[in-house]
């Protein structure tokens, strides 16, 4: 059998303030893998691409890698230009050639100047290059705005059911089986679509059992049901796209997928239902149930009896689309008289400052604020310089590697502030230790990240006493009060206060809302 494999992946924030363009997937944060270039980097990874990778070896497929696209800083509204690019590295491969089956991996969250849901384009055009009998198969994350029309394209569609994402190699397993289900006629994959009238920012979708963590009950306990559905016969895969609010766009907002074989009603009466349960469970969304101050986080971390404590810095969410210059938490830290605490900001112009001054050297630098109005002013420091070097962070798997670019940490009082050239998340105690600290040495951790840092953190390492979530300004706050949205489907919880007639036309009440 003859398979193609392709990819495309960009999670959009339409708040951010710059356009991610073509030189952004080209350029030292992105992916641009053509042809064999896609097996060197992935195969033998945990990854998505390399769980379809083994499979297809598996299979004895003639799997023919086609191209994969990658810019992993969430960033703003696509180009035009960069969405025709990666379309024909695509579809012009594809559809001057045979194949038995097509695997996909789309990230389901990009958006685009003219094409509001760039991906169900491809997946068109994939679809009308290949006609109406080769399977589609397609593995998507989490985070993702899925649109109706994704449903008319492909025959199975598969998403993560971890975040922090850690099943990317056990999703990309299963969706290279399900094609290879397919091809040898043992299953008819099909799948039906709903999008209940539900929208989660990203910070509000936790589902690790951790000690710590905060489970959200909402995508928790729909996930946990879905996953049940699944031991149920011709019940392929049921997933659940938690949206990603980030976005401002026509196909924002949860979606839920039930793929079966072959039997389209079955499929359609689970997602119905699997739809309400998200009406009825909505309210556990809510941020006032999550989130804290910023002024009262710090106090709670700096007065702790245990640490390290964790803050994670929700309006500052580099994984979604900050700037990572966000200074609020720097701030309070300065009004706390800089306890004992270490933090990224990026800021290449006090990156600069600081490389001038040299080790040792004391500098005054006005630091973050100077991306996005949201993030802040910039915060007045005096600082000795500690550390000056190009950051490289290799990450525990060893699947991946974050440049940073030219860095440098400064100390003010007893709070470390790494300045970076480039945005990072820090999902992992990693970063820290590439800028020369050790986590568990410090009694304020602040880390630039919505959840996923939880999986490293807090899971594999077991390094944090308490986990604060901070209700910290910025693009990426999962507080929808301090957003004007205009294109995402109305009425939408929790922007509108709504009674909702199901996808039968019934008023689907409230339920019971987790604990």
């Amino acid at each position: 059998m003859r398979v193609a494999l392709a990819g495309f992946n960009h999670e959009t924030n339409t708040f951010h303030p710059r356009p991610t363009t073509l030189a952004d997937f080209r350029g030292p944060q992105g992916t641009w893998q053509v042809g064999q270039e896609i097996i060197a980097a992935s195969a033998g990874t945990r990854s998505v691409l390399g769980g379809m990778i083994e499979v297809g070896k598996d299979e004895v497929w003639d799997l023919v890698p086609i191209f994969f696209a990658l810019h992993p800083p969430t960033t703003g509204i696509l180009t035009d230009e960069a969405v025709d690019v990666i379309r024909e590295n695509i579809v012009g491969p594809i559809a001057r050639d045979r194949f038995d089956g097509i695997l996909l991996h789309l990230h389901g969250a990009a958006t685009a100047a003219n094409r509001p849901d760039p991906e169900a384009v491809i997946l068109r055009e994939v679809r009308g290059a290949v006609g109406p009998t080769v399977p589609i198969v397609v593995v998507f994350d989490l985070h993702a705005n899925i649109g109706l029309e994704w449903a008319e394209h492909a025959d199975a569609i598969v998403g993560y059911k971890t975040a922090p994402h850690t099943d990317f190699y056990e999703r990309g397993i299963e969706g290279a089986r399900i094609l290879g289900r397919a091809l040898r006629g043992e299953i008819r994959p099909v799948v039906v679509v709903e999008k209940p009238p539900v929208m989660i920012k990203s910070g509000l979708m936790s589902m690790t059992t951790a000690p710590l963590a905060l489970i959200k009950p909402p995508m928790f306990w729909l996930m946990q049901r879905g996953i049940e559905l699944e031991r149920e016969d011709k019940i392929i895969n049921v997933s659940i796209a938690a949206g990603f609010g980030d976005a401002d766009s026509a196909t924002t907002g949860m979606t839920i997928l039930v793929n079966t074989d072959g039997d389209r009603e079955l499929g359609r009466r689970h997602a119905r239902d699997l739809a309400r349960l998200a009406w009825q469970l909505r309210r556990g969304i809510q941020t006032e149930l999550v989130l804290t101050p910023v002024d009262t986080a710090i106090s709670r971390a700096v007065h702790a009896a245990e640490w390290p404590v964790i803050l994670a810095d929700q309006g500052n969410n580099t994984a979604g689309g900050s700037p990572g210059d966000g200074t609020a938490i720097l701030g309070g830290l300065k009004a706390h008289d800089w306890p004992d605490a270490a933090l990224f900001i990026a800021d290449p112009e006090s990156v600069d400052r600081a490389w001038e001054a040299g080790i040792g050297g004391e500098v005054d630098l006005l630091v973050g604020g100077k991306n996005e109005p949201t993030n802040g002013d910039p915060v007045a420091i005096r600082a000795r310089v500690r550390l000056i070097t190009d950051l490289e962070v290799d990450f525990v798997t060893g699947d991946m590697k974050a440049r940073l670019g030219r860095s440098a940490v400064v100390r003010c009082g007893q709070t470390d502030v790494i300045l970076t050239q480039y945005p990072s998340s820090q999902t992992s105690p990693a970063y820290f230790r590439a800028a020369g600290i050790e986590p568990r040495e410090r009694r304020i951790i602040v880390v630039q990240s919505a959840h996923l840092f939880r999986a490293e953190f807090e899971v594999r390492e077991h390094i944090p006493r308490m986990i604060i979530e901070v209700d910290s300004p910025g693009i990426t706050s999962p507080n929808t009060t301090r957003f004007t949205y205009h294109r995402v489907p109305r009425p939408i919880f929790p922007l509108d206060d709504f009674e909702w007639v199901g996808p039968e036309g019934e008023l689907v009440q409230a339920g019971r809302q987790g604990n």
